[in-house]
């Protein structure tokens, strides 16, 4: 969907339904302290508050847009220090690339045998059976007219150029389909989260030790979620404007809010492997920012 669509729409949603927020400035970066939190499901435990900022954006490095044209998700490699891994979105060729985080080199090429039919997110981290993997969310679905969408989980590959096959984690939506961009794993990689890219949008949780299941919605809701990504440090969700950091588990209370330089698309975001760095991009800009995690 249109950025510039959204922007003026989320501005009038944002922090909706929550308590009173004591504003900060850190560094240039705006943080949203003590938003109230998404309501979990009933019987989750509240998590204690805490904060989360980020320091100072900069750009990291400009990545190869003839390669990574449509850049719609990053995700950090378990294997491979220092490496992010990007896709691109719906009608290019299903491949994997490794990125260089300090340079932006390109350092591998995976290509899945399974197509892109509208590749929007990548999670990274490791399966119920403890394997390095990657995910790959097929979950894009702008006139909600797929019967069905996807999660492909990819064992993480070697650098370099190579090809392979990907287990097929493919499921429903309750209520019908669902257009979504925003795709993140816990910590055991039991579970996938998905978030809808609409003004209500309901975040699902997705057992993904089965090939075919109905996704759970939960009860959070965050509008307009481009992308999301999972760290030891909590996770964060990304929308057109702006970074907002959660405290974990999944679903978790809002405790902090960063602004980075607006990018023409943001759709991509990533923690480096250490949870200390915070990576976003979009598709049709060089720049791939990041910011320290505080």
């Amino acid at each position: 969907m249109c950025q510039s669509r959204l922007i003026s729409e989320f501005h009038s949603r944002s922090c909706a339904n929550s308590s009173p927020m004591n504003i900060s400035f850190l560094s240039g970066v705006s943080i949203c302290q003590a938003c109230s939190a998404p309501a979990a499901d009933a019987g989750s435990v509240p998590p204690k508050p805490t904060t989360w900022s980020t320091g100072v954006w900069s750009t990291a490095c400009e990545y190869d847009t003839d390669a990574v044209p449509e850049l719609s998700g990053l995700a950090p490699s378990v294997r491979h220090k220092g490496v992010l891994w990007a896709i691109n979105d719906s009608g290019n060729d299903p491949v994997l690339y490794a990125i260089d985080a300090s340079d932006c080199r390109i350092k591998g090429r995976h290509t899945l045998t399974s197509p892109n039919t509208d590749w929007e997110a990548l999670a990274s981290g490791r399966n119920a059976a403890g394997q390095p993997v990657l995910w790959v969310g097929d979950i894009g679905d702008n006139l909600a007219a797929r019967s069905s969408v996807a999660v492909l989980e990819v064992p993480e590959p070697d650098l370099g150029v190579t090809s392979g096959s990907a287990l097929i984690h493919r499921y429903t939506y309750p209520g019908g389909p669902r257009d979504a961009e925003a795709l993140m794993a816990d910590r055991d990689g039991s579970h996938l989260f998905v978030i809808a890219k609409s003004a209500s949008g309901p975040m699902y949780r997705i057992r993904v030790t089965t090939k075919k299941v109905r996704a759970r919605k939960l009860t959070t809701t965050v509008p307009f979620a481009t992308d999301a990504a999972s760290s030891n440090r909590g996770y964060a969700i990304r929308d057109y404007v702006a970074i907002t950091g959660y405290r974990a588990p999944i679903p978790g209370s809002r405790i902090g809010r960063s602004s980075p330089p607006l990018l023409r698309q943001s759709e991509a975001l990533a923690f480096s492997r250490s949870g200390d760095w915070l990576y976003t991009a979009s598709e049709g800009d060089a720049r791939l920012l990041r910011a320290p995690v505080r």
